[in-house]
């Protein structure tokens, strides 16, 4: 464990080095929920991290401890390190992993409330979890679609927002559409929001299906997840289904 504590802070050391104060600032008021930035972006944190895995060996560390090394970015105060956390999984670990543990320890990360903001949330949907999705196919996608029954609303969005790169394969509608018809019920902005999001991309695809699906929930919509959904639709249409949320 001290290993792992010496290698985390070998990584946090080398994304503090790019930390702007100006950066910091604006990632705060922009997310919002009290998160904390050093204010390094995205590419900075890639680089760095891709650095770090190749200078300290990373790669010739015992799978379970590697595992450990990963989840412990998580529990990290700074949005950076745990983003860090996210790269780790995406870039080196996911497909070398039982999908099933993994969820398992996800899971963990949720009841610890590490995961606090809509913005590591939606990293760890994108970057991680619609890709263990793919590698594991449909018992993975369902393991996923059942955390809308989660209390904490993080790990319930998850189950939708895991599928928002995914919706050109109507594999996983039925999935969607059972965890949207729980989420939409909800009172959390952002299990709507949700809702709105991965509706949105289905009517790129489908837009019969998004409109049966704001037809029978439209009293639950928020204004905000309701324009998400129809974001793409025609002016006419968008008045239509408008109308059904007022009326």
């Amino acid at each position: 464990m001290n290993n792992i504590k010496e290698l985390s802070e070998k990584l946090q050391s080398r994304i503090n080095k790019q930390a702007d104060e100006k950066r910091k600032l604006w990632f705060e008021n922009y997310i919002k929920h009290n998160t904390k930035y050093r204010g390094v972006t995205t590419p900075q944190i890639t680089t760095e991290l891709k650095s770090w895995y190749r200078d300290e060996n990373i790669d010739k560390l015992p799978q379970n401890q590697l595992l450990e090394l990963a989840l412990s970015f998580f529990a990290e105060e700074y949005t950076e390190d745990k983003l860090a956390g996210i790269l780790l999984f995406q870039h080196y670990l996911y497909k070398k992993s039982d999908y099933q543990e993994l969820l398992q320890r996800f899971e963990e990360i949720f009841n610890n409330g590490y995961i606090y903001d809509w913005s590591v949330c939606d990293w760890l949907c994108t970057r991680v979890l619609r890709h263990m999705i793919k590698a594991n196919g449909m018992k993975c996608a369902e393991a996923i679609s059942e955390w809308h029954t989660a209390e904490n609303v993080w790990q319930a969005r998850c189950s939708v927002v895991a599928f928002t790169n995914l919706t050109k394969d109507n594999t996983y509608y039925e999935l969607i559409r059972k965890s949207s018809t729980v989420l939409i019920k909800r009172e959390d902005r952002f299990a709507k929001t949700a809702v709105g999001w991965i509706l949105r991309e289905i009517s790129k695809v489908d837009k019969q299906i998004v409109i049966d699906f704001i037809s029978e929930h439209a009293i639950y919509f928020s204004r905000e997840s309701l324009e998400n959904a129809i974001k793409y639709f025609e002016k006419s249409e968008k008045q239509g289904l408008r109308e059904l949320r007022s009326g």
